[in-house]
């Protein structure tokens, strides 16, 4: 990875900054209900398909091709890109694929069923970090 994951922490902490970035309000949700720059069935969407095919060239190809279509916005698409391009093909980069998606999709889904407001989101940087700012909400 760009950021290379050398721990749980370290996915955590990448997969804060990706959930954050696709639960962030999309610019064009302007007026009525924010709605964020990643739909939740994408971000499942992309565990799913990384659990069927168990290749990250096909995934990254996934990743691209949805971001093209407008289903992932260009930011949250730089950071799942980054980090996992470097990633090889084989099985312990797979499982450490698709242990980064688990964690992408458990934040995200925290994030939505808490209906926490993406924008006040903004300097939180860190799985730890979320989770203070989580705690002082509740």
């Amino acid at each position: 990875m760009a950021q290379v994951a050398k721990t749980s922490t370290d996915l955590l902490d990448i997969a804060t900054k990706i959930a954050i970035s696709a639960y962030t309000p999309s610019p064009e949700s302007r007026g009525g209900k924010p709605k964020p720059s990643v739909e939740v069935t994408t971000i499942n969407n992309l565990l799913t398909y990384m659990q069927s095919r168990k290749s990250i060239p096909d995934l990254l190809a996934y990743i691209l091709r949805q971001t093209g279509r407008g289903e992932i916005d260009k930011n949250t698409s730089r950071l799942l890109l980054s980090a996992l391009k470097d990633l090889k093909n084989t099985d312990e980069d797979i499982k450490k694929a698709l242990e980064l998606l688990g964690y992408v999709k458990w934040i995200y889904e925290t994030l939505h069923g808490l209906h926490v407001d993406g924008n006040q989101l903004k300097g939180v940087d860190s799985f730890q970090k979320l989770v203070n700012e989580l705690v002082r909400r509740m």
